[in-house]
């Protein structure tokens, strides 16, 4: 009896003492079906406000709880609601399965769920979307080593970049698509392009990048090939702050020497020119030319090595709970980072009929580029589920490119270039949007947002030499070999939009919604001619290109040696716009619950214009109108819940760019191709057909199939014509042309934390050209479309413990064969021949705040190569290659 009240006592002692000892909790909270972690979901201790938000893996952790035990009540939003009681000696981290509320979640589309950030969470997204999409997020981009938007859309299925960053998709030229931040337009610096270039977004300011191939009604009608959407990243987990810092480079570059042209100032600034140069008088100027320096610059070379390649990110969270279900969350982002790359030995030349050569170069490549991104964003929730929410975003891409040409051109003179061009694209965007319910049918979403771009060429050089027998003199043909040239294009461009959603039934909804959008350009460019005639330097004085100012300077303009001639026509300069109304009724209908129709039609009324003047300086205007209604309709059956099958119908519409509305010509160097808009385009329509089967697993493997066939009426496309040596580009819509292929996609777990993934497209692409150009084949491919695409990826992501983690992905990509340019004259098409390409990316996490990563890319460091086909001969003559070369990088992560 006295050994039990001893035993008795000691046991009250203990649970006195485990009562008073504080107790720690951590756990996952995963999907009870497909066990992907949920991301944002509520923790909180019944009773208090205590309480914690699970991380990009789904974790939380309580700390410092007091007593024997608590209960844990656990939401998510589109989840039923769970209660845990936890006793103070549990000491297993928990993993807490969520079961789906079926109701909500039938209901799910492209933007109902935010901070989607996670591989396995975007999937469901997928799976439950109303319309076929492929997506790509943060932690899934982080692992493969993706550094920014570009990198990643390469990734999905169908989907190439061509030169100068443009979007291939399906075959479809960069036209024929269309990109978003945040579901809202953003206009493109690019003159060229339709699209903002997407390498202006790095991933540290992402969460996810949505592709849609399908036309759905409450989007612009502007596509065939994507609607490209990216996502920027928005604070809804836990707070933080986090700093990162890498270092790496160019094995071909590292070390050697960096040429670069004589610069003012750093690639932080924009050069710009006098606005007096350009405004005074013709004779004003070149009485101010003889008397005074006009540019700060030279055209002297400079030389260094290539110092290794820095950059780096900092980024803040924070949520503030102000009671009364109110909450307010912070993030902001700020990147920064530069690179250098040298392309030895790349060579180009243009052919003629016979297969002679007409031009023919080889040069040197030395580019610098600095890049900067920032992000802020400022999230408000209140009621119950009530959001308000403002991002900004800032971009700016800064490159300057020394380019040394040695060659013959189609008069057989021994030329030598000096070129530099300096490149900067910035970019300015507002964005604010709301949503607020009103019951449980009823909601309204609205967003407007303001954008403003620039794509600034300053003081781009160029200066001539000619090689005779032993000696190096000064090329002076035509008067124009030396120069300088300023563009600059800036364009605005606001857009507003209206939503309004009624539920109905248990699945059923109707949305209708108006839109508009205003755009508006500004292009105007000067050049600066050299006349070198009575520049004569003593024989034999020119030992290199590099230092002309020893007789190219002020002295020798002072004097009458040298006479700057300024090129400055109305034909240089354009002023366009377009304003778009839209409006449109949209509904998801379940006539079953296996089948959704999702069925809307959209109205546009667009009215686009450009003011320009022609080569004689007569000002124009040219319109172009047209109201249209883009019906669109997309179907998805469920056999169950892990088959899909989906089928889509649309018609979408083609605009021509406002820089193939102008005709003017537009010209980067010394023979280059020339392009000269066509005041006479007009639309082209386009009638899409789709159909995809899809497969998905709870673990996360997956498999789809997609047959698609587009028609295409008036389609616009590129034409060309020779003038002299160089190349004229110009547009004409053609009569019609078609777009079929087939794309297959899948992700197996291999075994644990070993998945693969790959995908792959074959297209067929044909094309009947319109009358007026030069071209050879008056039937063909569409140009930039490859016959076939692959990506493929392994990745190994094993746990050592709690917090301890390796990941590594080797990835590969596979482009085939595409026309660059068009045979003219005669002559074959240009073709850019298959380019392998193999990156590996590994990180390894040694805590909940350190991370360090190794990446390397383009492992293969295989060559660019463009062949023409010679008709006349039956050869395909190598005419352009070059080699940008394979990089590293090695990085560290803090958070805190």
């Amino acid at each position: 009896m006295r050994n039990a009240n001893k035993m008795t006592l000691l046991g009250a002692m203990l649970m006195t003492a485990v009562s008073a000892q504080a107790f720690n909790v951590k756990g996952t909270i995963v999907d009870k079906t497909t066990k992907e972690p949920l991301i944002g979901a509520t923790i909180q201790i019944e009773g208090t406000t205590t309480g914690a938000i699970t991380d990009i893996d789904g974790r939380f952790e309580l700390s410092n709880l007091k007593g024997n035990n608590c209960t844990l009540v656990i939401q998510y939003v589109s989840y039923q609601s769970q209660r845990i009681t936890i006793n103070a000696g549990q000491k297993e981290e928990l993993v807490i399965a969520l079961a789906p509320d079926t109701q909500t979640m039938e209901e799910v589309t492209v933007t109902a769920r935010k901070n989607l950030e996670n591989e396995r969470t975007l999937q469901l997204e997928r799976q439950r979307s109303s319309v076929a999409i492929e997506n790509l997020g943060a932690k899934e981009m982080s692992v493969k080593g993706i550094s920014n938007v570009e990198e990643g859309v390469k990734k999905i299925t169908g989907v190439s970049i061509a030169s100068a960053g443009q979007i291939i998709v399906r075959g479809l030229g960069d036209r024929y698509s269309t990109t978003t931040l945040n579901g809202l337009p953003i206009a493109s610096p690019n003159p060229d392009n339709k699209l903002i270039p997407l390498n202006l977004f790095p991933t540290s300011t992402v969460k996810n990048i949505t592709v849609s191939k399908v036309y759905e009604a409450n989007a612009f009608a502007d596509y065939s090939g994507a609607h490209i959407d990216i996502g920027t990243k928005e604070q809804t987990g836990e707070d933080f702050f986090s700093i990162s810092f890498n270092t790496g480079g160019k094995f071909n570059t590292l070390g050697r020497e960096m040429y670069r042209m004589d610069h003012d100032g750093t690639l932080f600034k924009t050069p710009s020119l006098n606005s007096q140069l350009r405004e005074m008088s013709l004779t004003d100027f070149e009485d101010y030319a003889r008397k005074n320096t006009l540019f700060n610059t030279s055209f002297d070379v400079s030389k260094k090595n290539a110092l290794p390649e820095f950059g780096g990110n900092i980024g803040i969270g924070k949520n503030f709970d102000l009671g009364g279900n109110q909450r307010l969350s912070l993030l902001a982002s700020l990147g920064l980072s530069n690179e250098q790359q040298i392309m030895m030995d790349a060579s180009v030349r243009t052919l003629e009929a016979t297969g002679t050569t007409l031009n023919d170069f080889n040069y040197d490549s030395y580019a610098n580029t600095l890049k900067i991104a920032g992000l802020g964003s400022l999230g408000y929730s209140f009621r119950t589920r009530d959001q308000l929410s403002y991002t900004f975003f800032y971009a700016r891409n800064a490159i300057d490119t020394y380019m040394y040409r040695e060659g013959y051109d189609y008069e057989d003179h021994n030329l030598i270039g000096s070129n530099s061009v300096t490149h900067i694209y910035s970019l300015q965007n507002h964005q604010l949007s709301g949503k607020h319910f009103f019951g449980e049918q009823w909601n309204l979403q609205w967003g407007g947002s303001y954008s403003q771009t620039s794509s600034d060429e300053p003081d781009r050089r160029q200066i001539m030499f000619i090689r005779e027998g032993s000696e190096l003199n000064l090329f002076k043909l035509n008067r124009q070999e030396t120069m300088r040239y300023f563009g600059t294009l800036d364009e605005k461009e606001w857009v507003g939009n209206l939503m309004g959603e009624y539920k109905f039934g248990t699945q059923n909804k109707l949305q209708a919604g108006f839109t508009y959008k205003d755009k508006s350009r500004d292009y105007f460019s000067t050049r600066f001619y050299y006349n070198l005639n009575k520049l004569n330097p003593t024989i034999g004085s020119i030992e290199d290109i590099y230092t002309p100012s020893g007789y190219l300077n002020q002295e020798s303009i002072n004097n009458g040696q040298v006479v700057i001639n300024r090129s400055q026509q109305p034909k240089d300069s354009y002023a366009a716009g377009t304003k778009i109304y839209a409006g449109y009724i949209l509904a998801d209908i379940y006539p079953v619950d296996a089948l959704l129709v999702n069925v809307g039609v959209r109205y546009e009324s667009s009215r686009q214009w450009v003011n320009y003047a022609e080569d004689g300086g007569t000002q124009q205007r040219r319109e172009l109108n047209s109201d249209d209604l883009f019906p669109a309709m997309n179907l998805r059956y469920q056999f169950n819940k892990k088959n899909n099958l989906r089928l889509s119908f649309s018609r979408t519409v083609t605009r021509p760019s406002f820089i193939e509305m102008a005709p003017f010509l537009y010209q980067e160097s010394y023979g280059s191709a020339q392009i000269r808009g066509n005041a006479e385009l007009q639309n082209g329509y386009n009638y899409n057909v789709d159909l995809r089967y899809e497969f998905f697993e709870d673990n996360g493997d997956m498999f789809s199939a997609t047959a698609y066939y587009k028609h295409l009426e008036n389609p616009i496309e590129q034409i060309q014509q020779l003038s002299g040596g160089a190349t004229i580009h110009s547009f004409k819509n053609a009569n019609n042309g078609m777009a079929t292929g087939l794309e297959v996609e899948f992700r197996k777990t291999l075994a644990q934390e070993l998945r693969l993934g790959a995908n792959a497209s074959f297209m067929y692409t044909d094309v009947k050209l319109p009358e007026g150009g030069a071209y050879t084949n008056t039937e063909r491919a569409l140009q930039g479309a490859s016959p076939y695409l692959v990506n493929a990826d392994l990745t190994y992501s094993p746990r050592f413990g709690e917090t301890r983690q390796l990941s590594a992905a080797l990835v590969y990509n596979l482009q085939g064969p595409r026309i660059q340019s068009v045979g003219i004259s005669g002559l074959g098409d240009v073709k850019q021949q298959p380019v392998h390409t193999l990156n590996f990316a590994g990180s390894f996490k040694f805590s909940e705040k350190v991370a360090v990563k190794l990446q390397v890319n383009d492992l293969l460091n295989q060559p660019v190569i463009f062949k023409q086909e010679v008709p006349s001969t039956g050869e395909k003559v190598e005419v352009e290659r070059f080699k940008r070369g394979s990089s590293f990088e090695i990085g560290i992560t803090y958070t805190l």
